[in-house]
């Protein structure tokens, strides 16, 4: 009876403790935003800040830096959510209205030109904007913006 008992938590065990480990590596997870839901002042820790505008414009204070390499200092650019584009790929789209991917891209201070790129994803229900660059890690890169208050 011991055995079958010993032998039934062994295998419980191999069932169980690789869900708690994918469970706990999963994370966070994306939330759909609009774009009523992002527009405004953002900040993070380290002094990371965003502002993003209803016309899909922003400007930033040291955000890119850990991504993208991107200008320290103040910047600005355009934004988008990212949005199918009907061949498998994701491209940003001024033009949509909500989504949980939003792609920043940098003007370059002397031409017109975007300088670089930084994704930010939409989580904790729409409370917390995080720089990304994997997928698989969404707030990896440690910057979490929060709505300045």
């Amino acid at each position: 009876m011991l055995k079958n008992i010993l032998g039934f938590c062994r295998r419980a065990g191999a069932i169980v403790v690789p869900l708690l480990l994918l469970a706990a590596c999963a994370g966070e997870q994306t939330s759909k935003a609009t774009v009523a839901d992002v527009v405004g002042d953002w900040r993070a820790s380290d002094g990371e800040q965003i502002s993003l505008t209803g016309d899909h414009r922003f400007t930033s204070r040291n955000l890119g830096e850990k991504s993208a390499e991107c200008p320290s200092g103040e910047n600005s650019g355009t934004w988008g959510f990212y949005v199918e584009d009907g061949k498998s790929d994701a491209v940003v789209s001024q033009k949509a209205t909500s989504g949980d991917w939003i792609g920043l891209s940098f003007k370059s201070d002397d031409r017109q030109e975007f300088s670089c790129f930084v994704d930010l994803v939409v989580v904790d229900g729409g409370k917390t904007l995080c720089e990304t660059e994997d997928p698989d890690s969404l707030c990896g890169l440690g910057v979490r913006l929060t709505r300045k208050e």
